[in-house]
């Protein structure tokens, strides 16, 4: 081991994989922050990138850094497990291409044409909850999951009958026991009931195109390279939206809304003003990222930061730290929905920066206003709330609530 990476190795106690990694970080990234920008870690051959300029770096550098061979999930990247193909690991050109196939379904456009339908499901959802009056809720698990997983169903091209489940399942083959490390036979159980359900959505779809509808007609429809997609690029591709299409959004809604209640005076600033929902939820994400880490391969000898790293090293880009390096954030342990960042890496950044941002930002808005129309105050439980235990997607899967309903005599505007 040469000298550099010896010095990073010193005094550093992290691994991702750790029970406390699993459930909340944030403790160990404030120590690496603090310890400094890259950290190696022996075990994996791997080096984190704790803070905010390393992760912009690495993330821009396509010449240099890869998806390819392994993916982004660190359950590839560190752990050597076969991942899931999909575009984000095709080679950079049929990514540009598959992502150019998908791309009008969740461009800024399609947010727009988008909106009635989320505050439509929205609507539906939370008239159900208040509907007895006053009473208790989860805000993630009763409100936002529901909805996000019936949007992220829309926009794959799912029977709405089917999207909760599905996506139930979906969100099972990531679900991780406390001291688990990789796959077991119940997450490989639920990941093949969900590509058994889409391989017959697929074969559907070839049959009768004009059945198919959102990212399911576009793929079997789109051509990439100017070759029409195969099955296991389908599959592995709506495997992936179903995933990213609802489970972080939906995270960090009920993120929101628990530090809105801690802190009663930006609670009445969004209450005063909606037009900073909107932005609560940016802080939200940048305050608890829910994309906590992904990875890149090290194609060529490149330096980060001052640190040699070598061609086939994995790195771990937190970006869960990123967010709360004083460097780029002044005053970063501070949540407040006015800051104005003039960076970030909400969606991540360069080529792999995230499809649906768009429509993301605008259904997060959307359940966060429509909770607030019905909802005339809330009170968080907070010793029982949850927090997921995953290696890459984290933060609040419960979030327990008291609320009152919102009457026309009662409360201001919403």
């Amino acid at each position: 081991m040469d000298t550099a990476v010896s010095e990073a190795t010193a005094g550093v106690d992290y691994d991702p994989y750790a029970p406390e990694s699993m459930v909340d970080p944030r403790p160990a990234y404030a120590a690496l922050r603090k310890a400094g920008p890259l950290h190696y870690l022996p075990q994996y051959n791997a080096w984190a990138l704790a803070r905010f300029e390393a992760v912009w770096q690495v993330a821009r550098d396509g010449r240099n850094f890869t998806t390819e061979h392994h993916g982004m999930a660190p359950i590839s990247s560190l752990l050597g497990e076969p991942g899931i193909p999909n575009f984000t690991q095709a080679t950079p050109r049929r990514h540009t291409a598959i992502r150019r196939i998908l791309n009008s379904g969740y461009d800024r456009a399609a947010a727009e044409r988008d909106t009635e339908y989320m505050r439509t499901l929205a609507r539906e959802t939370i008239a159900s909850l208040v509907a007895q009056g006053d009473g208790t809720m989860d805000v993630f698990a009763d409100y936002a999951n529901r909805v996000a997983a019936r949007y992220a169903g829309y926009k794959v091209g799912l029977p709405d009958e089917d999207a909760e489940r599905i996506r139930h399942r979906a969100e099972q083959f990531f679900h991780r026991e406390p001291g688990q490390r990789g796959t077991s036979e119940a997450n490989a159980a639920a990941g093949a009931e969900v590509f058994t359900y889409l391989q017959e959505l697929v074969d559907s779809a070839r049959k009768d195109p004009d059945g198919a509808h959102g990212d399911l007609a576009r793929l079997v429809e789109g051509r990439a390279q100017g070759e029409p997609l195969s099955d296991e690029e389908i599959l592995g591709d709506l495997y992936t939206l179903i995933i990213t299409g609802s489970e972080t959004t939906e995270i960090s809604v009920a993120a929101t809304l628990y530090n809105l209640a801690q802190h009663p005076d930006q609670l009445d600033a969004v209450r005063a003003d909606p037009s900073l929902l909107q932005p609560a939820f940016i802080e939200t994400i940048r305050y608890d990222h829910p994309t906590d880490i992904l990875c890149r391969e090290v194609l060529n000898e490149v330096e980060v930061c001052g640190r040699t790293l070598l061609p086939g090293q994995q790195v771990i880009m937190m970006w869960g730290s990123a967010g709360r390096d004083e460097d780029e954030y002044p005053d970063a342990d501070r949540y407040d929905i006015h800051r104005e960042p003039a960076r970030s890496l909400l969606f991540g950044h360069g080529q792999y920066k995230c499809l649906g941002e768009s429509v993301a930002l605008r259904l997060g808005t959307v359940l966060l206003e429509e909770f607030f129309a019905a909802v005339d105050s809330y009170t968080v439980d907070r010793d029982r709330c949850t927090r997921k235990y995953a290696e890459f997607v984290q933060g609040f899967n419960g979030v327990p609530v008291s609320y009152t309903v919102r009457t026309a005599g009662r409360g201001g505007d919403a």
